[in-house]
């Protein structure tokens, strides 16, 4: 009987627990309505094509803002979108597109976002555009970056927002990936967001 009720009481905790993890992972999947209310923006793509999000409508988007020279957060992002595609299905990658648009708009450029992407085993869009366009856009998603001079031979690095922004069907914000996010967690929440 002892054993019964334990058993019983481990399993509610259980329970408990599994009910409010979900509950927190639904608080963080919503509709973020107050970034980029537009739904929209444009830029130029690593082919030096014209880019906009609308021609995403249909697919999930994953964005981040960063730059090319970045030593450690641009490289880590992408290297951990690949291993998430790796997670999910062919027929759910085909509904997926990483977008990574580039703060750095005195260096980077087309033909260097292009040359950038092929080390990474995914079908990813770069943008890049001049600074104001860029910044505009950069304060649609409420996001941030700034300049800091270094001694090397770069002049500069450049500190900015490292969420990844989870962007639905209708190119509404839905979640923010965190850095430190697990990528089974992040390909979980693709998945019910593909399948809503």
């Amino acid at each position: 009987m002892i054993i019964k009720k334990i058993g019983t009481y481990l399993f509610a905790a259980m329970s408990l627990f599994l009910w409010m993890s979900i509950s927190f992972a639904d608080d963080r999947l919503r509709y973020y309505d107050e970034i980029n209310p537009g739904n929209d923006f444009t830029l130029t793509d690593q082919n030096g094509e014209i880019f906009s999000l609308k021609e995403n409508r249909g697919k999930i988007t994953l964005l981040f803002f960063g730059y090319l020279s970045c030593p450690d957060v641009c490289p880590v992002t992408m290297s951990k979108i690949s291993r998430v595609y790796s997670l999910l299905t062919s027929q759910e990658i085909k509904n997926l597109q990483t977008v990574f648009i580039s703060v750095d708009t005195s260096r980077d450029t087309p033909e260097k976002m292009k040359e950038y992407l092929e080390f990474f085993s995914m079908d990813a869009v770069g943008l890049v555009g001049d600074k104001q366009l860029v910044d505009k856009i950069v304060a649609d998603y409420m996001a941030w970056y700034e300049k800091v001079k270094v001694t090397s031979s770069l002049g500069y690095l450049i500190n900015h927002t490292s969420y990844i922004y989870l962007i639905d069907q209708k190119g509404r914000v839905r979640y923010l990936f965190r850095s430190g996010e697990d990528i089974k967690h992040m390909a979980e929440t693709i998945r019910v967001v593909l399948n809503e």
